[in-house]
């Protein structure tokens, strides 16, 4: 009786075995990743932040090694084009700014938000070096090019508002970086708001930098985020966080001063490397590479969903903004590596909070 009790209990383990087995995930032939295109010399790199780090290391193509996957790696020419390429399932995952991402998931694309992949992105403004703009408050009446829509807009509304203005207060051109770069030149419009390549008209001599964020006005820079299609994260739960683990090990890499200067390349352009070092400020890496939704990332979330909305860019129904963050593939990954007390959280104002000491 005994050793029939005992082969009942094995056979009964082998089915739950084999049914564990049975049901295991297996991920899609080929998974979709894109972002906004970067000029390279001879290549298509089109990450960034996180994302940049680990598709120019290989941790993809590691992390899956021993499964029939093919990664496919898309740049697309705008940011809105992410939206898009997204929303059409025409990509898995997309990095993607706050306020684009905002404005998808607002017009009724069925996403969520699983990991911060970069954050405090500056923004600059550019006059001729000749102008006699000398401060934000002689915007008024100018002619200012930046993209509506895009990440920037909203960092060009705080500035205004930090200074008194509003956009009704400027003549607004929207023109893309590469457009309003060589409007500047040709007189067409008297200041440009962007990113760290309006480093390189400063440099070149054909322009200079009135204003940036960096290291000053932390509420004013941009938050770029993972954003996954609602049904594969559903589908794919086990992929989807085999995807995150990839990124905070690039996370964890990116961290590491001693890595810094890898950063800066190769997979940015050569003639953005200096004005991508020139850009990173005084912060310590460890804050920007930083994966966490930490009472900063998710504050500056809600203050461009804020805006967003009074500003009528979100067109859609309202959402619910601290679901649509799930941080599930996150906390699991952190627990597998064992980084869940590596990085420091940060404050709303974006300042390390301080953890007390054990008593």
């Amino acid at each position: 009786m005994k050793a029939l009790f005992s082969l009942r209990a094995l056979v009964v383990g082998l089915l739950c075995l084999a049914s564990t087995l049975a049901i295991a995930e297996t991920p899609p032939k080929e998974i979709r990743l894109g972002g906004p295109a970067l000029a390279s010399p001879g290549k298509d790199y089109w990450g960034w932040g996180l994302l940049g780090i680990a598709h120019a290391r290989g941790l993809f193509q590691e992390e899956f090694k021993n499964d029939d996957v093919n990664f496919k790696f898309i740049g697309l020419n705008t940011v809105p084009m992410v939206g898009e390429a997204l929303a059409s399932n025409q990509l898995d995952f997309a990095g993607q700014g706050d306020l684009i991402s905002l404005i998808g998931r607002s017009a009724g694309s069925k996403t969520r938000y699983i990991l911060p992949v970069s954050k405090f992105s500056n923004a600059y403004l550019a006059v001729e070096a000749d102008s006699p703009i000398q401060s934000i408050q002689d915007l008024k009446g100018k002619r200012v090019a930046y993209l509506r829509g895009n990440y920037i807009h909203l960092q060009v509304i705080r500035i205004l508002a930090a200074n008194g203005l509003s956009e009704r207060d400027v003549r607004q051109v929207s023109l893309d970086a590469a457009t309003s770069g060589s409007a500047l030149g040709t007189g067409d419009v008297d200041a440009v708001f962007g990113g760290a390549e309006l480093l390189l008209l400063r440099d070149n001599g054909s322009a200079r930098i009135l204003y940036t964020t960096r290291d000053r006005d932390t509420h004013a820079t941009a938050q770029t985020g993972l954003i996954v299609r609602d049904d594969f994260a559903s589908r794919y739960p086990d992929t989807t966080a085999r995807i995150v683990k990839v990124l905070v090990r690039a996370a964890q890499w990116g961290s590491d001063e001693a890595n810094k200067e890898q950063v800066y390349g190769p997979w940015w352009s050569f003639r953005l490397q200096d004005a991508i070092r020139e850009d990173s400020g005084t912060r310590p890496w460890k804050q920007r590479a930083s994966p966490l939704f930490d009472p900063f990332l998710v504050a500056q979330y809600h203050d461009t969903y804020r805006l967003a909305k009074e500003l009528k860019l979100l067109r859609g129904k309202d959402f619910d903004l601290d679901q649509w963050m799930d941080h599930s593939f996150l906390d699991k990954a952190l627990k597998d590596l064992h980084l869940e007390h590596y990085w420091p959280e940060l404050d709303a104002q974006g300042n390390p909070i301080k953890v007390p000491d054990p008593a």
